[in-house]
């Protein structure tokens, strides 16, 4: 026995050794992982240095790029604004070699026709011969241009050499017969010569194409309609811009009546769906009719209000000056050899301006040459009216523009008077659910609005009764279902354990269910009636009290539109007093229109 203790105890040694062994191993592999540890948080410290210190280049990165994107935008408009500076320097030069007579020709004209140079000719403070031979010279460098013949016409007046202004005038009148007829017409209001300006512009006008009415005609539309130019000239035009819109009017499709009503349409008030809810929906039927009816009723108050707007009446009565600035802007215009070269420096002024960003020049240079783009006579008068600032006229010329277009614009108000009138009706179809009455449309007709909505509480009411007691049990299914479920039951019993008595407890499962469900399925259904019932008779009713409501509402505001139209003939009865009778006394004054043709 001691020997067996004595191997054990070895034993236990042996043990104890190799336990002892293990745990220097595990402290061993401790520290072992202790450092790892360690180096595991120094490399984690480092991989988030590194990584910060990515983000940091990253963002470096970024900035960089946006910098060298802003670099290379701004070069590209810095080189596009050399470029654009030196073609503009190429093409100045090039103006100037090719129209350097022309600039001298204007500035002699603009000292020629002023007042001044006259009084300073009839005083002698300019030698006359001088000024003659100044004018003949400028025709003689530049024989091509009108301004040049223009000049010695002008001057040849000023010297009292009558055949030599007729022939000057001739030469001027077949190089550019509009500008010609408008420059002496200017030069003449200038002198204060009125009556022969009014000769003058009755033949600029009959030399305009209405299909294509350039800037010199808005500013010239400016001065008649100010009267600088004379109560004849202010006739003139009114005659001339009635041909025209005949002629316009037999030459195009679309009418002038219906490009107003368009614009007058636009100008109607929409109806306000919210605000007319419930009576929408009880009319449902023939609403669109009315919603139509009541939005053309609005317009002829609507475009009183836009002429209350666009013309406030506040223009100075003293003259503008549109006569004297149409002559200057005339002189400096360019000809039709001076057009591409100019609209091309004008474009590269631009780029410089907005430092060589081109697509910003490009759009300007865009709407600078459509607001210079001729229009049409129509166009013009109709957007002088609806679109004010759509054109460059002042309000007495748009006031003017809409004297020619105010028979139309009365035409037009009728006729949505008229069309909105036909669809007023006399009563209207109310209708909910199964529920219809007629209601008289004059607002001023008393209607029992109490007494309909209880008349259709009670019909909704009815009709739930009637619906939650057609709900019935159905008793062949029933009966049906519980024999099923009693034969499955009883079978089950009979036949064998597997998957037959299975089937069979299945099937009586189901009918049993079928039977429950059909028991359970009427007083469900009827109570789901009534409570749809309820809600029916609380939303019918009270759409219908404010259906009612809102009729009155609804057709006060349609009859007030249509009585509102008759504003716009008083409207305009006032506006015209200003000048009624302009066209007679300028035919009064002028009874030798005829003769002064050449």
């Amino acid at each position: 026995m001691d020997a067996g203790f004595d191997g054990l105890e070895a034993s236990m040694r042996q043990v104890d050794r190799a336990v002892d062994a293990v745990g220097a191993r595990v402290e061993v592999v401790h520290d072992e992982v202790v450092a790892l540890s360690g180096q595991f948080r120094i490399a984690a410290a480092e991989l988030s240095s590194v990584a910060h210190t990515v983000d940091r280049v990253e963002d470096s990165v970024r900035q960089l790029g946006r910098r060298f994107d802003e670099f290379t935008e701004q070069y590209a408009k810095d080189q596009a604004r050399t470029l654009a500076e030196a073609e503009l320097t190429r093409l100045t030069i090039d103006w100037h070699a090719r129209f350097e007579q022309r600039r001298k020709t204007r500035a002699l004209a603009h000292g020629l026709v002023h007042a001044l140079t006259k009084d300073a000719l009839e005083r002698d403070v300019v030698d006359k011969d001088l000024v003659a031979a100044c004018a003949q010279e400028r025709m003689i460098m530049e024989p091509d241009f009108w301004l040049g013949p223009a000049m010695v016409s002008l001057a040849a007046r000023h010297l009292d050499k009558a055949p030599q202004m007729r022939r000057a005038r001739a030469q001027a009148y077949s190089l550019d017969q509009a500008r010609s007829n408008l420059f002496f017409t200017l030069t003449c209001t200038r002198l204060g010569e009125l009556q022969e300006a009014a000769r003058w512009i009755d033949r600029y006008l009959q030399s305009l194409d209405p299909y294509a009415l350039d800037e010199d005609f808005h500013v010239v539309l400016d001065a008649v309609a100010c009267n600088e130019l004379g109560a004849q000239a202010h006739a003139y035009t009114r005659q001339a811009m009635e041909r025209w819109l005949d002629r316009v009017g037999l030459a195009q499709a679309s009418t002038l009546t219906n490009q107003v009503a368009h614009h007058m349409g636009e100008l109607g008030k929409k109806l306000p769906e919210k605000r007319f809810e419930e009576l929408s929906r009880v009319c449902a039927e023939g609403w669109d009719e009315l919603h139509r009816g009541w939005e053309w009723a609005t317009i002829p108050e609507a475009t009183l209000v836009h002429l209350h707007r666009a013309f406030p009446g506040e223009h100075d009565k003293e003259p503008a000056g549109h006569a004297a600035s149409a002559l200057d802007a005339l002189i400096d215009r360019h000809d039709a050899d001076e057009a591409a070269l100019a609209s091309r420096i004008r474009y590269l002024e631009l780029v410089v301006e907005y430092g060589g960003d081109e697509k910003a020049a490009r759009e300007e240079h865009a709407v600078q040459q459509a607001a210079a783009k001729p229009v049409d006579l129509r166009t013009l008068l109709v957007n002088a009216v609806f679109v004010p600032e759509a054109v460059r006229l002042g309000e007495e010329a748009r006031l003017l523009a809409l004297r020619a277009v105010w028979p139309q614009v009365l035409s037009a108000s009728h006729a949505y008077v008229e069309h909105s009138r036909s669809l007023l009706p006399l009563e209207i179809d109310v209708t909910w659910g199964e529920w219809r009455r007629p209601l008289p449309a004059d607002p001023n007709v008393p209607v029992p609005g109490k007494a309909l909505v209880n008349e259709l509480r009670g019909l909704i009411e009815e009709s739930t009764r009637r619906q939650v007691e057609s709900v019935r049990l159905n008793r062949g299914r029933l009966i049906t279902a519980a024999v099923g479920s009693l034969a499955s039951m009883i079978t089950a019993f009979l036949v064998p354990r597997g998957t037959a008595r299975v089937s069979v407890i299945l099937l009586g499962v189901a009918a049993a269910t079928w039977a429950i469900a059909e028991w359970r399925r009427v007083p469900v259904r009827k109570q789901e009636l009534s409570r749809e019932g309820r809600d029916n008779v609380r939303s019918g009713t009270a759409a219908l009290g404010r259906a009612l409501g809102q009729r009155t509402v609804f057709f006060t505001a349609w009859r007030e539109s249509l009585d509102a139209a008759q504003g716009l003939e008083v409207w305009g009865e006032r506006a015209w007093c200003g000048d009624a009778g302009a066209l007679e006394k300028g035919a009064r004054e002028d009874p030798g229109r005829e003769g002064t043709k050449e």
